[in-house]
């Protein structure tokens, strides 16, 4: 199974994401990093592409407790379906599982009826299965390796520029398209003018976050 089996390809995007935005706090200070200091920029460069790296480590291992726990708050309500004196808990569960989803647009009480009879047919469904060790180190090999390779590509011009300056340059071009990229293949959308537009956006609020971090000092 892919990473977007498990979190969903919104969420892998999302990863790459935030690894470009991190790579990129940490290289847009390089320009006064090097002005008022005679030291090397690498320690600072290997500080950005370690950072990813355990970006994306501690993510997959949030997303394996958040599927460890969906997994087991499942399998609770399929109990609770089989069992005639939790059917309303079940029902409750249910509606708080599916309440914010685009069921939300439908009548309440329409919702009730549909979410009963959910009941029937999840009472007669089997119980998941934990998540396995496989899946585990699936995850958080997925995300490592997204987040790895976002700041790998960030950070790749200063290894192979010798001018700090250009290679600043060409790295955060680097950045903008890959964050650009990134959204025009994240969206559902299937029109070219709102993949474009998502792909835009994106690029935008990724170059607005990085330059408040900096500006914050982060």
């Amino acid at each position: 199974m892919g990473l977007s089996d498990y979190i969903g390809r919104y969420w892998v995007g999302a990863e790459a994401i935030y690894a470009v935005i991190l790579a990129m706090t940490f290289t847009s200070v390089l320009r006064t990093y090097i002005a008022t200091s005679d030291a090397s920029h690498f320690p600072l460069v290997y500080s950005a592409l370690f950072c990813c790296i355990a970006w994306g480590i501690a993510d997959g291992s949030f997303y394996v407790w958040e599927r460890k726990y969906n997994l087991r708050m499942e399998n609770d309500i399929i109990d609770m379906c089989r069992s005639k004196r939790e059917k309303d808990a079940a029902i409750s569960l249910i509606g708080e599982q599916l309440g914010n989803t685009i069921l939300s647009n439908i009548a309440a009480d329409k919702r009730q009826k549909l979410y009963s009879g959910l009941v029937l047919h999840l009472a007669a469904a089997g119980r998941k299965e934990a998540v396995s060790a496989g899946d585990i180190l699936n995850i958080i090999l997925g995300t490592t390796l997204v987040s790895t390779v976002a700041g790998l590509t960030i950070i790749l011009p200063f290894f192979l520029i010798e001018d700090m300056y250009f290679a600043l340059t060409i790295s955060n071009w680097l950045g903008i398209s890959l964050l650009f990229v990134i959204g025009y293949y994240r969206t559902y959308e299937k029109d070219f003018f709102e993949r474009l537009r998502s792909g835009f956006i994106t690029a935008v609020i990724g170059m607005m976050i990085a330059a408040i971090t900096v500006m914050l000092g982060g």
